[in-house]
């Protein structure tokens, strides 16, 4: 289908296309490069919101009026961080960081609680055999035989 654009409720500015066996001149170029910075801007600035809202980039199944309230949210506080860390390319580093943190979190978490399973199973298994035992003891025909002989003493 290809990109459909956002024509059809804002006013979209596009780069000027080549004509057919023809170049564009100069002032045609410098718009493109300019409109091609723009973008860049944009998609830094959407790629921000992602990284520090994950509930931009997670598919969301609730009604539009709480969609739209809370990419406002997201957006306005993308803004408060970027008047404290600009967008800059240089940045990268720091926001691979920031997703190495994420992943190391998560994996962190997997981590711990495949250990309590792992612990749960083991206690499990401790417990059963223990039960088990006692079952063993009590429906054992010497044990039965041991005990009749002390409670006759009585």
């Amino acid at each position: 289908m290809g990109y459909i654009g956002i024509a059809h409720s804002l006013r979209g500015i596009h780069p000027k296309r080549r004509p057919v066996h023809g170049v564009l001149d100069a002032h045609d170029m410098d718009r493109n490069h300019d409109i091609s910075s723009d973008r860049v801007v944009v998609e830094n600035f959407c790629g921000r919101v992602r990284t520090l809202w994950k509930i931009s980039l997670a598919t969301y199944t609730w009604d539009e009026k709480n969609y739209n309230m809370i990419q406002r949210t997201t957006f306005a506080l993308t803004n408060f961080h970027l008047s404290l860390m600009p967008l800059h390319a240089e940045d990268e580093g720091f926001y691979r960081s920031v997703i190495d943190r994420y992943e190391q979190m998560a994996n962190e978490k997997k981590r711990k609680r495949s250990e309590a399973q792992r612990r749960y199973r083991l206690n499990r298994q401790v417990r059963l055999s223990i039960d088990s035992n006692r079952a063993t003891r009590f429906l054992s025909p010497s044990m039965n035989r041991s005990n009749n002989r002390s409670n006759s003493n009585y």
